[in-house]
């Protein structure tokens, strides 16, 4: 990343004074980012790198203002094989602080035997938190990481106050490759400053140098995720609570992956069926993130191997909204149940691409309410989450609006689900999506003249790193 963490100045005796009788040196801390925790509400996680691989670590926390500290669980460091002598990837430490009570302010410090980095702090959700917006990007995968890092630019600068941000898969172009991931994490800097990070895994981190297809060793090394994976897929796959909104992030490498793990897609299956319940029955909305589509815009348009296994839980569980990528192009369906479009079904938009890399032999499907293919410029999507509607806009990297829908997300413990008039195709009748010309609109101002929602109106504080 761009900026090291030293806290400078002395620290006050006051702040010092439950951890040690005497003041303790300042210590670096290389590549701080948040990851998104199980629950924003009750728990925190944090991610940081060090070349050394020491093992002396400690992170602790309190309530701010409070002497009475606990400490969170850290991992063992984790570096995946070196691939390349000349690009070395360093070690990734996770820390774990749980237990947290919701809707309030709390600090922590990183320390080693060395000293300590200064406390930095943090804010829980209240647990139903029902009113914030998420940034969107998916396959930043780059010739020119630069690229992605404008992509990463615009969309802060036009949604400074988004709670966190997701990558649905390809973060990287080539998975093993420390170089590329390098030059990720120093062009999502203006991102991971600010906001958590929901990583999802894409194909393209189950690459090795010579393009064939491996274990995700680096994405695993240094995204700490929730623990509660599929049998056997620690960190590939995984599940979060952000307020009122359960979202589980899914592992669609079949391709890549099923030699290595057999029997991934029934494991993943079992899985998501007792995570969509459990999430139901706590009065979670949903929504999933998954990189390869379940119904496909290359091609035959039809469901593939995710499809065919994932999408009878969607419809089961009234899933509202997957968002998806992989095809590098933006396709919002009519509401989908068994495939067609159907009342009380689930919303598809494929998320484009914020990176370099363009494709040209997308097509529209038979599904899709809006299509467009970004070759002109790279883009994002924001998801706007509001009491019983989530509203997806899309726009391009230079504020331009490509796409707009709402769409009808009840809480499963309050009225039954809406379900009213279809698209405006005029095809059957589906969950409710309003629709929104995109003819004329732009946002190459910083912000429009409507008054803007209140995720908007507070900038977060900066990481110092």
């Amino acid at each position: 990343m761009k900026y090291n963490h030293i806290v400078a100045g002395i620290l006050s005796a006051f702040w010092c004074a439950s951890l040690a009788p005497v003041l303790a040196d300042t210590i670096p801390v290389n590549n701080l980012v948040q990851i998104v925790a199980s629950d924003s509400a009750t728990a925190k996680t944090v991610a940081w790198q060090d070349s050394s691989g020491r093992r002396d670590y400690t992170v602790t926390y309190r309530q701010k203002g409070s002497s009475e500290t606990a400490r969170a669980f850290v991992t063992s460091p984790k570096r995946p094989p070196v691939y390349d002598a000349e690009w070395v990837p360093p070690y990734t430490y996770g820390a774990y602080m749980q237990g947290l009570r919701p809707d309030t302010e709390y600090e922590y410090e990183i320390a080693d035997a060395d000293g300590e980095s200064g406390w930095f702090p943090f804010h829980t959700t209240t647990e139903q938190l029902n009113r914030y917006e998420v940034l969107v990007f998916s396959d930043t995968q780059s010739t020119d990481y630069s690229v992605w890092g404008q992509t990463a630019q615009a969309a802060y600068e036009a949604h400074p106050g988004a709670a966190f941000f997701t990558v649905v898969g390809d973060l990287s172009d080539n998975g093993q490759s420390w170089y590329q991931w390098k030059a990720w994490y120093e062009n999502a800097d203006i991102l991971t400053s600010y906001m958590p990070i929901a990583p999802v895994l894409g194909n393209h981190e189950a690459y090795s140098l010579d393009w064939k297809f491996c274990e995700p060793y680096t994405y695993k090394a240094l995204f700490p995720v929730p623990y509660g994976a599929p049998e056997g897929q620690s960190r590939l796959a995984y599940s979060f609570d952000y307020g009122d909104v359960h979202y589980a992030a899914l592992n669609t490498d079949y391709e890549e992956l099923h030699e290595l793990y057999p029997d991934m897609m029934e494991h993943e299956v079992t899985w998501l069926d007792q995570d969509l319940a459990d999430a139901r029955k706590r009065g979670k909305r949903l929504v999933v993130l998954m990189h390869r589509p379940a119904v496909t815009a290359t091609y035959r348009a039809l469901p593939d191997i995710n499809g065919t296994y994932f999408m009878p839980l969607f419809d089961k569980y009234h899933v509202p909204l997957v968002f998806t990528a992989h095809e590098h192009c933006y396709a919002r369906t009519e509401p989908l149940i068994d495939g067609r479009p159907g009342e009380g079904g689930t919303t598809y938009i494929s998320t484009g691409r914020a990176g370099t890399e363009s494709y040209t032999d997308t097509v529209k499907r038979y599904c899709d309410a809006a299509y467009y293919n970004p070759t002109d410029q790279p883009m994002y999507l924001t998801l706007a989450v509001e009491p019983d509607t989530f509203t997806v806009t899309a726009y391009k990297t230079d504020g331009t609006v490509i796409d707009t829908a709402s769409i009808a997300a009840p809480s499963p413990s309050g009225n039954a689900m809406a379900a009213s008039a279809g698209t405006s195709k005029g095809k059957k009748k589906g969950r409710k999506v309003v629709q929104k010309p995109a003819e004329n609109r732009s946002l190459q101002k910083k912000h429009s003249t409507e008054e803007p929602g209140s995720w908007q109106k507070e900038k977060p504080d900066r990481i110092q790193k």
